[in-house]
């Protein structure tokens, strides 16, 4: 138990700046940012066995995804939320419900989709996650997986055509998918 405190200790003092710098850049809101940091290393204290084989770089890699993914899961509760306030405010009542009943639905299909995505390979699998479910733009993704723009828009491209090619046009995404290439 001590050496655990110890080991979060270091962790914290190790890797706290790089993790608020990766979940700001996402967030861009200072609370926000701190709040996914203390979500990042309560993860980590979770998996501290699972961590302590790693080596130093294998270590700081795997830190800086998880705190990328707690930001970009804070990002888009944000961006759910905002929506949901908008459109509430803008509905009546009914077309509230209208509104909650097809945000649920999305979620299935994402949850849905997200099975199919198993087959992509795993860098065609996040950015395709991060454009189609995160709204990103090329740009936020690039800088999010360190890649350049023009490889982040070609493998979304190939992510694309092999969803694509998977749903076989039976799907209501399939317009949608067709349409954000």
């Amino acid at each position: 138990m001590k050496k655990d405190y110890e080991k979060m200790e270091e962790l914290y003092e190790l890797y706290e700046q790089n993790v608020y710098y990766v979940t700001f850049s996402v967030l861009h809101n200072i609370q926000q940012a701190e709040d996914a940091v203390q979500e990042t290393f309560m993860t980590l204290y979770s998996h501290l066995d699972d961590i302590r084989s790693l080596n130093s770089q294998e270590l700081k890699r795997y830190i800086l995804r998880i705190a990328k993914n707690k930001a970009i899961d804070s990002y888009r509760k944000n961006k759910r939320h905002g929506t949901f306030i908008e459109e509430y405010q803008k509905e009546a009542k009914g077309e509230a419900d209208a509104i909650i009943e097809n945000w649920e639905q999305s979620f299935m299909s994402e949850i849905q989709l997200d099975t199919l995505l198993k087959t992509l390979k795993e860098s065609y699998k996040l950015v395709f996650k991060y454009k189609v479910f995160y709204d990103l733009n090329y740009q936020e993704i690039s800088s999010l997986m360190g890649i350049s723009e023009v490889n982040v828009r070609k493998q979304f491209e190939r992510a694309r055509k092999q969803v694509l090619t998977i749903l076989g046009g039976k799907h209501e995404l399939f317009e949608e998918l067709r349409n954000n290439g």
